[in-house]
């Protein structure tokens, strides 16, 4: 896979979900991990909070892209995000889109997992980017999960959930994603 022209964040361990869902306690974990102070992390988390509701159902392709822009998200030209398309809403710069690419209806894009500390010795709470290359296709109801990077002109099949990289020109399907088909002879 060619290079990304975006500058790519790396992985990070977050603090694990807590047992006290406190909106204070929910603040002070979420905001440690993006050193800011807990009023700029409550303002943060309620202006992304409602530009997802309205990019979820916003009539237009051109509002939907400017919105989740907004919120974070990295975003190249001609990208194509279908209505009720969930683009996580806590670490959205950690998703990069690049130009000609596409996400239909009802997919998801989680860049994040936070499980509760008892959970610590088998699995760590992280954040890892989520890369979309030149050209994808995410087709409905498709879920991608954190860390995972879809090849250039690669296509993911309805419903299909993503939990590791998909070469370029790949098509996948299911759960877990599994590769169907290379096309690269008949595309170039």
């Amino acid at each position: 896979m060619k290079k990304s022209f975006f500058d790519i964040k790396e992985s990070k361990l977050i603090p694990y979900s807590d047992y006290d869902k406190s909106i204070s306690k929910t603040i002070e974990n979420g905001r440690g991990s993006r050193e800011l102070s807990p009023f700029l992390y409550s303002l943060r988390r309620l202006r992304n909070y409602l530009i997802l509701l309205f990019a979820y159902i916003a009539p237009f392709n051109s509002i939907r892209v400017k919105l989740n822009k907004w919120k974070g998200v990295n975003i190249g030209n001609n990208v194509y995000i279908g209505m009720f398309v969930f683009l996580d809403n806590a670490y959205p710069e950690y998703i990069y889109i690049e130009d000609k690419a596409a996400i239909n209806a009802g997919s998801m894009l989680v860049t994040h997992f936070n499980p509760y500390k008892h959970f610590e010795k088998i699995s760590k709470a992280s954040v890892s980017p989520v890369i979309i290359k030149e050209g994808a296709l995410i087709a409905i109801k498709s879920i991608i999960l954190p860390g995972v990077t879809i090849g250039e002109y690669s296509m993911v099949t309805a419903g299909s959930v993503v939990s590791t990289d998909v070469d370029a020109y790949t098509i996948v399907r299911g759960n877990p994603a599994s590769k169907v088909a290379n096309y690269k002879r008949r595309m170039t």
